[in-house]
């Protein structure tokens, strides 16, 4: 198995609100980073930022709903020969556009739900499994968003949250006996630009903040910031 110094996570959606949280408090305790977003810019603001406080994540500008395998072939060598390791895979990525009744998505919107939510992230844990594996201890947290309550007008974001929940337990069940752990999150309602898409009424001084979620988050991974 791979011992390199550092615990290595990796996040996606990084570049939004809860991301980024976890990012901050991952390397605030000590844990090498990997930050995976399709919002490039954001993540080299990120990246500068952080850097200037200390160290910096490694940012991985890769569209979980525009990559096939081969992308993601690509980040293993990366990530392989960078690091030798993955000790936390945090899957935080969400696409959400508006309330909307699914006789009237449009078809697009659902493609880019289903395929940012479940489907990238699927082929993210195709590639990056084995490696994992051969990390001792490793775990990998799907991020949900209460799936049971959903109801009218979630449209494909209510759908993939129950899909996360159903292929978390898929993995768990056959990752049991070599690994990685798996778990299902729901940190609860934080404030987020995707929530006040939702609720845009919503004062956001009502509600947790990001670093809150990010916290429970790492919490039920084993981790204190």
């Amino acid at each position: 198995m791979k011992t390199a110094d550092r615990p290595v996570a990796l996040v996606t959606g990084a570049a939004g609100a809860l991301g980024t949280a976890l990012v901050e408090q991952l390397m605030a305790a000590g844990r090498d980073c990997v930050a995976l977003d399709r919002n490039r810019r954001a993540l080299e603001k990120m990246h500068d930022r952080l850097g200037a406080e200390g160290s910096a994540p490694l940012v991985v500008p890769l569209d979980l709903a525009g990559c096939g395998p081969d992308s993601f072939a690509e980040l293993t060598e990366h990530l392989q020969g960078e690091f030798g390791r993955l000790d936390l895979m945090i899957h935080a990525a969400a696409e959400f556009r508006a309330l909307t009744p699914l006789e009237h998505l449009p078809p697009e919107d659902w493609m880019q739900c289903l395929q940012a939510g479940l489907t990238g992230p699927l082929l993210l844990v195709q590639a990056l499994l084995p490696m994992m594996r051969d990390t001792a201890g490793s775990r990998m947290i799907w991020v949900v968003d209460a799936p049971e309550e959903k109801a009218a007008y979630w449209g494909a974001y209510g759908v993939v949250q129950s899909g996360r929940v159903g292929m978390a337990r898929i993995l768990a069940a056959e990752c049991r006996v070599d690994g990685p752990q798996v778990r299902v999150v729901d940190p609860g309602p934080f404030y987020s630009p995707l929530r006040s898409r939702a609720w845009p009424a919503e004062d956001p001084k009502s509600l947790p903040s990001a670093a809150e979620a990010a916290a429970r988050v790492l919490e039920a991974a084993g981790i204190s910031s």
